[in-house]
């Protein structure tokens, strides 16, 4: 077992203010499937209309639940905030246990920081939009939408640096919040209109425009609806504030997802349903506030509903940046980045200069947008693969080093059969949407409309390589983990893991 580290080692602990209830609300905030959907459902459209739409959120969903599965047991047998980059170090040989968690760990963050940019993007984008749909004189410029992105950002740090205990509270209230609102628009939008699309039309008029084969079509559309379902690994991050994590932890991922899958899959039926032109909502500007407008035939009301999904878009920026801050803390910790003490640092019960950095970080990100929507547009496709990529890593690794030699006793199994199929699956799925993803919406295309997520994923990849041969080869060896045991075996704090 692990050598414990000597009375030199010094650690300031986090609350553990997080129930389970508040660390599902942490991560139901974060992924809302639902309002998630809402915000990029006009992509799957262009791919195909309502069979793409439709069969590409089943598909997606079902996959996304297998990955969080193999994810969610590592997280029970390795219960740490350092999430997939220290999965990734324990169950790895001990001759690559550290550039791999190293690599993992650099994606990992730079991916819940992009996530954190985008949503704040998408949300100004959306507030922007629907101002000019009432004020059509208001003009919609790059830089007025950065300055509202701005606002939410920083208006998020202050709440999460300096009200911390104030937060599990506000996720508890936007997971009751989200689900009345999904009921009410979901009620709503099946009662004001009268006359619903026919079912061949949402399931079987398959509509692709795009110059790319129907199937082909389809797989880029299916792998835009796995944004419903990202980050799901925000929650193995506070695993330092939760109780009994090894049980707590994976509980919460796979009820975030399953939340998502009954939320998502029903609302997209309705919305899809109640629509009259799937066309005009696909190639509109605003697409959400086009299909409630027609569902519904009120301004009013579809300003309204509108409106709930900005709102949750904003209030994802508060999980994503207490993720983000977290994730920093954790690979600071293990001395990961440059001036890693700096980052490990906890002032008032929670890691300020970790998540100061992360918010500052996240605001500069953004001001790509300004320079180029298509360079920042292929940073948000990159999202999806990237995290995803950090998911499956460690299920690679366990697949090939063997489950049984790696995976010590958990309360959250999935036994030996449907373990591997699980791990199987995640591998080969990422591995086979990772080529999607670099496929541009349509062909032929052009260079404003080009997808530069290998350009983009290459670079991060070639960034870190500097990194780890400029010198953390030298000097990173690995995260660090106090032990606190667990039933079933499972562990979690600082510790070494020695060499086999």
């Amino acid at each position: 077992m692990p050598d414990i580290e000597g009375p030199s080692t010094v650690r300031a602990e986090l609350p553990r203010q997080f129930s389970f209830m508040s660390t599902l609300a942490l991560g139901y905030s974060i992924t809302n499937s639902w309002a998630g959907y809402a915000g990029i459902f006009s992509t799957p459209l262009l791919m195909g209309g309502g069979p793409t739409a439709f069969f590409g959120l089943v598909v997606a969903s079902i996959a996304c639940c297998l990955i969080t599965a193999g994810l969610a047991e590592l997280a029970s047998a390795f219960p740490t905030s350092g999430g997939p980059y220290h999965f990734a170090f324990m169950v790895s040989g001990p001759k690559h246990r550290a550039p791999v968690s190293f690599v993992v760990g650099w994606l990992t963050l730079i991916s819940w920081c992009t996530v954190s940019t985008s949503g704040g993007i998408v949300c100004a984008q959306m507030i922007s939009g629907l101002v000019t749909v009432h004020h059509p004189s208001f003009t919609e410029v790059a830089w007025r939408i950065y300055l509202i992105f701005l606002v939410t950002v920083l208006f998020c740090t202050v709440v999460v640096c300096f009200l911390p205990r104030v937060i599990p509270l506000v996720e508890d209230f936007i997971l009751t919040f989200s689900l009345l609102s999904l009921s009410a628009s979901f009620i709503t939008v099946l009662v004001m209109q009268g006359q619903k699309q026919p079912a061949s039309i949402v399931f079987l008029a398959y509509e692709n425009h795009t110059g790319w084969s129907d199937g082909t079509a389809f797989m880029i559309g299916a792998g835009t609806c796995m944004y419903a379902y990202i980050t799901v690994d925000s929650v193995t991050h506070i695993a330092d504030e939760v109780p009994d994590p090894g049980r707590n932890i994976p509980r919460a991922m796979m009820a975030t997802v399953l939340t998502g899958m009954v939320t998502c899959i029903p609302y997209a039926i309705a919305i899809l349903f109640c629509t009259t032109d799937l066309k005009a909502v696909a190639s509109s500007p605003m697409p959400i506030y086009t299909a409630y407008l027609q569902a519904t035939s009120s301004p009013a009301v579809a300003t309204l509903f509108t409106a709930w999904v900005i709102i949750f878009y904003g209030a994802a920026q508060f999980s994503c940046l207490l993720t983000a801050g977290r994730l920093t803390y954790a690979f600071g910790r293990a001395g990961g980045l440059p001036y890693s003490s700096f980052f490990a640092r906890i002032t008032n019960e929670m890691p300020l200069n970790a998540t100061l950095a992360c918010s500052v970080f996240v605001c500069v990100y953004g001001l790509i947008y300004i320079g180029s929507a298509t360079a920042f547009n292929s940073f948000i496709s990159m999202v999806i693969i990237a995290l995803n990529v950090c998911y499956v890593i460690p299920q690679g690794i366990v697949l090939l080093r063997g489950r049984d030699a790696v995976l010590p006793r958990r309360a959250f199994t999935l036994g030996k059969y449907f373990g591997v199929f699980c791990n199987g699956f995640a591998v080969l799925w990422v591995t086979v949407m990772l080529v999607f993803f670099c496929f541009p919406l349509k062909i032929p295309t052009t260079v404003k409309e080009m997808n530069y997520v290998s350009v983009v994923l290459v670079g991060f990849v070639a960034l870190i390589a500097i990194g780890w041969w400029g010198g953390k080869r030298k000097t990173f060896s690995g995260p660090l983990q106090e032990i606190d045991e667990f039933p079933y075996g499972a562990q979690t704090g600082m510790a070494r893991v020695p060499d086999e």
